[in-house]
């Protein structure tokens, strides 16, 4: 039989300290400043070219960048050199990592990274903490991807939580890091994070039902079959974890709750097992040497192995209680079947590799059973819910118990489900000073209507109005709705429906900026020498007056210039202005922005 697994390696990226990832659980750094410090090299870096690359009876995926500029490390302005993915085939076998630094070809990124050999190179915690430059209206941000704000956050005892990760603003954000790395400065969030919500870049999440799942595996879906008939057995190494003396009792229970909370899901708890990796000719403990164990001392494939201690080094060592704390997935077959109305990859291998260091960090509190609980839930094939949909064990934020939102996502895979709307599109845009809300249903069947909320400033969701359903359909049908009143900065909407049973189904959300107002910073604040460098943000370009004003509001200096929409950079001669404090008052049709600063 042809084997195309694709092993998922949802990530327990928990490390000693703070730091997270998608299908992926991380004791995150404290703040980046850290991160950097831990790192071998950061830099910025253009992106060449994806490729592949043989080793042995194995299919490395790597990309080729090129450094843009240096924070740390031996790489270079103008030196190439290659990321490796945790993304691998063996032969029909595939295997891929929930989280996974996925780079694009001609983009530029921020990355954190740890050397593998000389120009071999791989991302410190997956894609956590890795950013992408963005042109924003004329400014450079860099922007957290998307897999890498959907990590699962882990967070010991006593442990403090880490900053959450912003968008920044990149001419303050390169220098300030530069700086903590050579201990010249310190890290200061407030310096280089903008107002930007990082999910107004994100591209969203599936629209699949139930709306707050995510999966692993590419379409069609990977899932086990016949649990109704046979369960899949689940293994630990026999040795345990070296700083867990109640290994044993941690795996059972979270065992336990993925059956009694999930239906149709069956695990069985099978012992322990004895595979030993011989990590040698490149190979980790999850790779070919694992898949023809499995099959040759167990059976066949339908297994899936707890390994402790990262007996192969697959996962960067941990810095104190900071990086990856484990991993986590499963290969598919490229064979299929048929439930729930749908056709569905055979899932095939099944995994959890725990990295050295864990247990004593974490065992003997719920966290460690909670955390083995949400590794498991990613060999089912489950990724991240989006902590803005509710708690969750499959939160990227640590520590969660299994809620109604993860048993909605199994029951989808697992248990026969009744769709009422097959939504295929929800947008929206700013069009003059409405915001204009359109989504599409590809079927509809027994829906009442659809809900439009607003996220107001608390940040929650409150009810904008309602619009019946068209009908009962199999044909496209098209429905709109324009907010006449935005709210100033991004506007969140979630679109949900309502079936006539009166049941839920939230359905997706999107981001709408609406920047009606004025923006104006002075930097470097003291002034350097006589020169005044400000930045004005506007939406609405026209003739400005500004102003210097001192503390008694007396003018001292004045001038006008014409503003484009977006961000500003000016620069204006301040001789003979004498020490003390003044504001730089910034007036533009019927809107004044003032702001505080220094000559020294």
């Amino acid at each position: 039989m042809r084997i195309r697994p694709l092993l998922l390696l949802p990530f327990l990226l928990l490390g000693l300290g703070p730091s997270a990832t998608w299908a992926t659980t991380i004791s995150p750094f404290p703040n980046l400043g850290e991160m950097a410090v831990a790192s071998d090299a950061v830099v910025l870096a253009t992106v060449k070219r994806n490729y592949t690359f043989e080793e042995g009876t194995n299919l490395r995926f790597r990309t080729t960048l090129e450094v843009l500029q240096t924070v740390k490390g031996p790489l270079q302005s103008g030196h190439q050199f290659a990321v490796q993915n945790y993304h691998l085939q063996i032969d029909d076998l595939e295997r891929q990592i929930w989280g996974d630094l996925e780079l694009e070809k001609g983009q530029t990124y921020f990355l954190f990274l740890d050397q593998i050999d000389n120009d071999l190179w791989r991302a410190q915690m997956l894609s956590y903490g890795a950013l992408q430059e963005v042109d924003h209206h004329g400014q450079k941000l860099l922007v957290p991807m998307d897999l890498g704000r959907e990590v699962h956050f882990h967070y010991f005892p006593g442990q403090a939580q880490a900053e959450k990760l912003a968008v920044y603003d990149k001419a303050k954000f390169i220098p300030m890091l530069r700086r903590v790395v050579q201990n010249t400065g310190v890290w200061d969030r407030s310096q280089v994070a903008t107002e930007f919500p990082p999910e107004s870049f994100q591209a969203g999440y599936r629209s699949t039902p139930p709306s707050q799942c995510t999966f692993i595996s590419g379409t069609p879906y990977a899932r086990w079959p016949n649990f109704e008939t046979t369960s899949l057995p689940v293994r630990y190494g026999a040795g345990g974890d070296p700083g867990c003396t109640n290994t044993g009792n941690e795996v059972a229970a979270a065992i336990g709750n993925v059956v009694s909370n999930y239906g149709g899901v069956n695990l069985s708890n099978a012992g322990t097992h004895s595979f030993i990796p011989s990590c040698t000719g490149g190979e980790g403990a999850t790779d070919s040497e694992f898949t023809t164990w499995v099959s040759t001392n167990l059976g066949g494939s339908r297994h899936l192995l707890i390994q402790f201690e990262d007996p192969c080094s697959d996962i960067t060592d941990l810095t104190g209680c900071s990086g990856t704390l484990a991993i986590g997935g499963l290969y598919w077959f490229s064979s299929t079947h048929s439930a729930n109305g749908e056709t569905w990859r055979n899932a095939a291998y099944g995994y959890v590799v725990v990295n050295n260091g864990t247990g004593a960090c974490d065992c003997g509190s719920t966290d460690y059973e909670i955390m083995l609980t949400h590794e498991l839930t990613h060999s089912l094939n489950i990724g991240h819910i989006a902590s803005s949909e509710g708690a969750a064990n499959m939160n990227p934020s640590c520590c969660n118990t299994i809620s109604s939102l993860d048993i909605g996502c199994l029951d989808y895979i697992y248990v026969p489900a009744a769709v009422p709307v097959e939504l295929i599109e929800f947008r929206g845009e700013l069009r003059g000073e409405q915001v204009v809300l359109e989504w599409s249903s590809a079927s509809e069947w027994e829906n009442d209507f659809y809900q439009i909320e607003r996220r107001n400033a608390q940040g929650k969701f409150e009810p904008l109005t309602k619009v019946a359903s068209l009908g009962n359909s199999i044909a496209t049908q098209d429905y709109e709705f324009v907010d006449d009143s935005p709210l100033v900065g991004t506007n969140y909407y979630r679109l949900s429906q309502t079936d006539l049973d009166a049941t839920p189904v939230n359905l997706g959300t999107v981001a709408v900026d609406y920047f009606d107002r004025l923006r104006v910073g002075v930097n470097p604040n003291p002034l350097d020498g006589d020169l005044l460098q400000s930045q004005i943000v506007t939406e609405r370009p026209g003739d400005a007056d500004l102003r210097v004003l001192d503390l008694t509001g007396r003018q001292v200096n004045a001038r006008q210039l014409k503003l484009d929409r977006g961000s500003n950079q000016i620069e204006w001669p301040l001789e003979n202005l004498a020490s003390g404090v003044y504001f730089l008052e910034v007036r533009i049709a019927d809107r004044r922005e003032m702001v505080k600063f220094v000559r020294s």
